[in-house]
């Protein structure tokens, strides 16, 4: 048997719910600018110019890289990854998929 669940939201009305959703996804971009743009300045200084990457410069890359994934896994797609029948605003996914976003935000 299934439970059902309620649909839930704090902001008063569905909304101002999604709003708020927005903001936050939206204001959650700005950090990430940073790192994108350290990822693109490795890359073109490896492809383009041939030139060699210090150990850091390496070490760096793969953790902006793992970093901007996490982000856009939980932060980004937020509530979307949620079951559908959780009743949460925008959840459209499944339990796979939720459990895959749980995945990256604990790792």
């Amino acid at each position: 048997t299934r439970e059902s669940f309620e649909p839930f939201s704090c902001l008063g009305s569905d909304r101002n719910a999604r709003i708020a959703e927005i903001i936050v996804s939206c204001t959650n971009l700005s950090p990430y600018r940073c790192e994108l743009s350290f990822v693109s300045n490795v890359i073109k200084k490896v492809r383009i110019v041939g030139k060699e990457t210090y150990p850091y410069q390496r070490y760096m890359l793969g953790i902006s890289k793992y970093d901007i994934l996490v982000f856009f896994c939980v932060f980004f797609l937020g509530s979307w990854m949620a079951p559908k029948e959780t009743g949460w605003m925008w959840a459209v996914g499944n339990t796979a998929s939720c459990t895959a976003q749980g995945f990256f935000f604990v790792v």
